[in-house]
This record gives structure tokens, C-alpha cells and sequence, in this order.
């Protein structure tokens, strides 16, 4: 489970969006920006996975492979 300085990373990062954004995934549905900052904050079963792809991306940026 990601830790409390990992879900405000997340937070933070999905406030930065456009307010138009929607975030699809096949195995969690879709979500508006605001309703993933809501799920995040929550700490529920859908940030925690929000979160983790969050800091999935981070990660795969800094080593750059992608």
C-alpha cells in the first residue's frame, strides 16, 4: 500500500490536470479528475491503484524506459 507522502504525490499531481481529463482503465471504470483526487484522498481500493500508477510512471520516467 503506497505511503501517506505517496498518496499526496498523487493528489497533487492529478490537481495539476486539466479539468477536462478523464481517466479510463479497463479493470477500474472511469473517472473525472475530481472523482480520482476523491478516491485518492479516500485511500480506497481505487486510489491505492490511482496512486501506485502514479508512481509507476514516476519511476519509469526517472530511469527513462520507456
Amino acid at each position: 500500500m503506497p505511503t501517506k507522502e505517496e498518496f499526496s504525490l498523487a493528489e497533487k499531481r492529478f490537481e495539476a490536470w486539466n479539468e477536462k481529463l478523464i481517466i479510463c482503465s479497463l479493470d477500474l471504470g472511469n473517472f473525472t479528475k475530481d472523482e480520482a483526487i476523491k478516491h485518492i484522498k479516500a485511500k480506497d481500493e481505487i486510489g491505492q491503484k490511482l496512486t501506485e500508477i502514479q508512481l509507476y510512471y514516476l519511476r519509469t520516467l526517472k530511469e527513462r524506459k520507456w
